[in-house]
């Protein structure tokens, strides 16, 4: 139940797939393509979810904080306003690590996924051509880990992808990704909050783990990991306006029942998984929306050519 480690593993993915494909493949137009239509890419989901918890709120159908019990009472203490929601969807949270004013809670991320998808960008461009380029990215993931840990995860996962293609023996590779499974499994339940073993290096030896070790991969090559796949970006967007709308107010509708405090929790916790699902199914139009957008708009300025951008699995969605 660790959000926080779920979004380190999300960042060292991120760098894995964004990088795979233009270290196996060197096309300057393909990654050139990819940078420019990254804004949109994030842009136009991120938009569209503020602008309808914009309506939520403006409509009371997400109460004030007052109304909201603790700590939901965190979020929204502001009055919504167009020009707010412009300046957040289309800017600030692409370039601010400030959530006064936020229609997302969850769009903290923004800063980091975009900062680090340039990040990754540049650095494989200047890295590919290079021998020592697997001995450069471990050097600098070990500074960024000590002071940018966040940014850090995005190394790695071009790190790993410079590994993936490298690692031959089928032996070798199950074997090198077993370890790192095991120590990711282990990493991850340590106790110290904050501590850089359960945030960086955990996520890191999990996603490499999988990514190596073939039997614990095909679990994810399959209709489900594909569905999975395919929701998961509108999932982590819709959350918050499902929680403070959908579940705000059926702890209210229980509470007005009769129905103990932590009663109503567990009903309306288990109630807000399928709700969400949903909600982000129907919200994943406007992801691939995106997606399309973006690959149109880096093809009229840099001219078509095959994708090289992320690593796509045999039965994957793009991301």
């Amino acid at each position: 139940m660790n959000g926080t480690y779920a979004v380190c593993l999300f960042f060292v993915i991120s760098g894995f797939s964004l990088s795979i494909g233009y270290l196996q493949s060197g096309d300057d137009r393909g990654l050139a393509r990819m940078a420019a239509g990254r804004y949109l890419r994030l842009a136009v989901p991120i938009f569209v979810i503020c602008a309808i918890t914009y309506v939520l709120m403006v409509l009371n159908v997400i109460p004030p904080p007052a109304q909201r019990p603790s700590p939901l009472d965190v979020f929204g203490n502001f009055t919504p306003t167009v020009q707010g929601l412009l300046e957040l969807s289309l800017f600030s949270a692409y370039v601010s690590q400030s959530t006064a004013g936020s229609y997302n809670p969850p769009l903290w991320t923004m800063f980091y996924e975009f900062l680090g998808s340039f990040m990754v960008f540049a650095t494989i461009a200047i890295l590919r051509p290079l021998h020592l380029r697997t001995w450069l990215l471990g050097f600098l993931f070990a500074i960024l880990a000590v002071y940018q840990p966040f940014f850090a995860l995005f190394i790695a996962g071009i790190f790993i992808a410079d590994l993936f293609g490298k690692i031959e023996d089928r032996k070798s590779r199950n074997l090198v990704g077993a370890i790192l499974c095991g120590a990711g499994l282990l990493l991850s339940f340590l106790p110290e909050t904050g501590s850089r073993l359960m945030y960086v290096a955990a996520p890191v030896c999990m996603v490499a783990g999988v990514a190596l070790f073939a039997p614990v991969k095909r679990l994810f090559e399959n209709r489900v990991g594909d569905f999975l796949g395919w929701i998961s970006f509108p999932l982590y967007l819709v959350q918050a306006a499902v929680i403070y709308s959908f579940s705000v107010r059926g702890l209210d509708v229980l509470a007005s029942y009769g129905f103990d405090p932590s009663a109503q929790r567990w009903l309306v916790g288990i109630a807000t998984v399928p709700v969400a699902v949903l909600c982000a199914i129907l919200f994943c139009p406007v992801n691939d929306f995106a997606v399309t957008l973006s690959r149109r708009f880096g093809s009229a300025l840099f001219g078509r050519g095959r994708e090289v951008g992320r690593y796509i699995g045999p039965k994957s969605r793009p991301a």
